[in-house]
């Protein structure tokens, strides 16, 4: 036995709605019960009160109209299937109806049974079909949007369609500047932009695809791309492009990190074996030159020996920086103002600075104050980033800013040039130990500096192109 169907007639014509439900009650096997609603504010009370498995809808509701309470029904969310129904056929009216979304368009002296329980049977067929693609299509528009990586449509082109709300949050484009762009306009390399469109254009899937793409902020982001090419049915010249991007930004960070921790490490072990092996000869060498000093009565062998001497000193001194720098050890925290820090650190240099003709500007944040830091490791952190910068610069048109900021609790050291800037290749490789791209460099500063500062709880931020300067920014607690 078929299930009784909840039905609900809004009609203000009374007679109407006898008749009409008079036809329904002849429908052969199916039951109904039938709710009336003589008015459009009547109907309104009812349609969110009580579920119904269909309704009809008189056109003419006195000032308004049946297609006006089919809007209000999809905006509370109503999915029952409507059918509209009308004193007179009008064609109009009939096309109008049909486009709001009404199941069956039904003149009312056309109506009899048989021709209402087709339209009923109809109606509900399609609603359940049309629930369940609409089931399905939430469902993965669901998955679309709660996706943790990011998914974009593309046409053939290239061009975005749809983004979720993880590409958004990734590369901070808004929806609507995402839809004026395609994706290579984010790619940075002009060669992976050539790569994509080779295997787009032979109408494959890119399986894998490690991209930097170039977020709003100008920032960097290292991806992997996986697009499928999903052909139209009927169609196999059209297709759409799904894209996932998996964000590795973080990931290939903390590898670079494990990575000059663990090339540190090695430095930090190959200094002392070789700082042991030089300073047990170089104390044979100050103890031979100290007994000659006391015996030796020649003044011009006596100028000789203070040179060694002090030449000795000089290597004993270069191997103890070299040790701290490799090996950072234990801090020594104490509250330090940190303006007064830099103008300590300024001084070491300033023989470099007035030597090269350098232009020195200083912009300290009054909201930097105090933090708990080891002053002299913070200092030679410092100087090393600074010295890196003047020896960089061409004399006499170096340009060097130090400035620091307050963000949250964190506090930021910015040390700016103007020299010719650091290629992308080379900025993942200076905090390398024993990478240097200077003539005489030992690549032993940086990695120092960046020990010292991760030591402290913070980092190092490289922002530089080619021709445009580097600005290095320290970044530490407050």
């Amino acid at each position: 036995m078929a299930r009784v169907l909840s039905i609900l007639i809004v009609d203000d014509d009374e007679d109407d709605f006898f008749l009409t439900s008079e036809y329904l009650h002849g429908i052969t096997g199916q039951s109904f019960e039938i709710s009336w609603a003589a008015s459009y504010d009547q109907a309104l009370n009812l349609l969110p009160a009580k579920k119904f498995d269909l309704c009809f809808f008189d056109y003419l509701l006195g000032f308004r109209t049946g297609l006006d309470l089919l809007r209000v029904a999809k905006e509370l969310g109503l999915r029952v299937p409507i059918i509209l129904l009308t004193g007179k056929g009008d064609t109009e009216v009939d096309v109008q109806a049909i486009r709001s979304g009404v199941a069956d368009y039904l003149e009312k002296h056309e109506l009899d049974s048989p021709k209402l329980e087709r339209s009923i049977r109809y109606a509900l067929e399609r609603a359940t079909v049309h629930q369940a693609l609409q089931e399905s299509e939430e469902k993965y528009r669901s998955i679309f949007e709660r996706s943790l990586d990011a998914i974009c449509l593309l046409d053939a082109q290239g061009k975005f369609t749809d983004v979720n709300e993880a590409a958004i949050n990734m590369l901070g484009f808004s929806r609507s500047e995402f839809l004026t762009k395609t994706l290579t306009d984010l790619f940075r390399s002009e060669l992976t932009r050539e790569v994509f469109w080779a295997k787009i254009g032979q109408g494959e899937g890119i399986p894998d695809l490690e991209v930097e793409l170039v977020a709003a902020n100008g920032k960097h982001r290292i991806c992997v791309i996986v697009c499928t090419c999903l052909r139209m049915p009927g169609n196999e010249n059209t297709f759409t492009l799904q894209c996932i991007i998996h964000d590795l930004t973080r990931r290939k960070k903390t590898e670079q990190e494990l990575l000059r921790a663990e090339k540190l490490a090695a430095t930090g072990r190959f200094m002392r074996t070789l700082g042991h092996e030089i300073r047990n000869p170089l104390t044979n060498i100050d103890l031979a030159i100290n007994q000659l000093l006391l015996e030796n009565q020649d003044a011009e062998l006596e100028d000789y020996l203070e040179i060694i001497g002090r030449n000795s000193k000089r290597i004993g001194h270069l191997v103890t920086a070299l040790l701290q720098t490799s090996n950072p050890g234990q801090l020594t925290l104490r509250l330090t103002s940190l303006h007064e820090l830099l103008d300590q650190t300024i001084e070491m240099a300033t023989d470099r600075i007035a030597l090269k003709n350098i232009q020195l500007t200083k912009h300290f944040d009054p909201k930097v104050n105090v933090a708990n830091v080891d002053a002299e490791k913070l200092k030679i952190a410092l100087l090393n980033i600074i010295i890196n910068g003047i020896e960089i610069m061409e004399a006499g048109k170096g340009e060097l800013t130090i400035s620091t900021s307050k963000v949250h609790n964190q506090i930021g050291i910015s040390i700016l040039d103007n020299g010719p800037g650091i290629s992308r290749e080379v900025q993942n490789r200076i905090f390398e130990p024993y990478f240097s791209n200077k003539p005489n460099g030992v690549g032993l500063g940086l990695a120092g500096a960046l020990s010292i500062i991760q030591l402290h709880g913070g980092n190092i931020e490289v922002q530089s192109e080619e021709g445009k300067g580097a600005r290095f920014t320290v970044w530490i607690k407050s």
